[in-house]
């Protein structure tokens, strides 16, 4: 267990052991600017010892049944609920949102290591019908290697392990990398995967320089495949970079949502929808509706009824009793913030 304390920095978790490899990274409250802990970090030549640690971890890994995969996540699963409050509590405090949707976040994680533990049962093939005969065309499924999880701030836990479960489902082990502005929910996670015993070096937590870590995941043939959520533009970086090997990646990338409302809308649910889509999380959501379209028809009464509940919802501290609305991530984020601009009719 790292325990980790608010003047100690939490370790990383490489290769089945909690290390403390390189300098701090401070980690703040975005609703107070205070500091609420920091965790080790990680330099180039420790990213590579890791992704030829977790190639070490491979071969056995994969060769596992996918039973036996899926019972290892069953067992992260049930370390994960044990922490579901420390965790939320971390995700609220680095992050800013509100604990209840920090508890949601959590119960969302369990829900996806239990569904991909049994996915690990299913990774089926396909029989091909034959175009010539004596020949027999078989599709099967094999884990692809090593992956490089990038993570981001707005969904810490939920986001990685959206990445994470289905990979060691698959039989590939992982490389963790979370936003530096959110690790130290991360730090529980890992804890979670020590108590299940996951056998060393198949989940590993790396933090540090995102351009020396990314370079690393990117050029190292050792790890093949790197999963990301995060901007579009940093989106646009990393696919060029994997021209060089046509390394496998999956992106999940900005988005400019519309929102539309018809005129046969139930209008409540209506509203309702329309302000968890705009403003869960504070509206720093990959499929937050940055845009509303409401039919001439309903237009004014949506209007009308949307103003009033967005007045109404409380903002403030996340950790504090009925706040709807916490901070931004950082002061950054406030400034170039787009917000909420209008709702326009059709």
């Amino acid at each position: 267990m790292s325990n980790p304390s608010q003047n100690s920095p939490s370790p990383l978790y490489l290769n089945g052991e909690w290390k403390h490899p390189g300098p701090p990274l401070e980690v703040t409250n975005p609703s107070t600017g205070e500091r609420i802990g920091s965790i080790s970090t990680i330099d180039r030549a420790g990213v590579r010892q890791a992704i030829a640690d977790a190639e070490s971890a491979w071969s056995g890994w994969r060769q596992l049944t996918g039973k036996e995969r899926g019972a290892y996540l069953h067992a992260i699963a049930d370390a994960v609920k044990k922490r579901a409050d420390a965790i939320a509590h971390a995700i609220t405090l680095e992050n800013g949102k509100p604990l209840a949707q920090a508890k949601g976040e959590v119960g969302m994680t369990l829900d996806h290591f239990q569904w991909f533990a049994e996915e690990a049962k299913r990774s089926y093939g396909r029989v091909v019908p034959n175009q010539a005969e004596g020949k027999r065309h078989i599709v099967i499924r094999q884990s692809v290697g090593v992956v490089g999880a990038i993570a981001p701030w707005n969904f810490p836990i939920v986001l990685a392990v959206r990445k994470i479960a289905p990979a060691l489902a698959a039989g590939c082990p992982v490389l963790l990398k979370p936003a530096s502005a959110t690790p130290l929910s991360s730090v529980l996670l890992a804890e979670a995967m020590d108590e299940a015993q996951l056998p060393n070096g198949v989940f590993q937590l790396i933090a540090g320089s995102a351009r020396e870590i990314g370079a690393e995941l990117m050029e190292n043939p050792g790890c093949r495949k790197i999963t990301f959520t995060g901007s579009t533009e940093v989106g646009r970086e990393l696919i060029r970079q994997s021209a060089d090997q046509v390394k496998a990646l999956s992106m999940e990338l900005g988005g400019h949502a519309p929102l539309l409302i018809f005129d046969d809308a139930d209008l409540d649910k209506a509203v309702e929808g329309a302000l968890i889509t705009k403003f869960r999380n504070g509206g720093q959501s990959c499929i937050a509706s940055n845009r509303i379209y409401a039919q001439r028809g309903i237009y004014d009464a949506f209007l009308e009824a949307f103003t009033a509940k967005a007045s109404a919802l409380k903002v403030g501290d996340g950790m504090e009793d009925g706040v709807d609305l916490g901070p931004l991530i950082d002061t950054h984020a406030a400034h170039i913030d787009a917000g909420f601009h209008s709702v326009a009719y059709f």
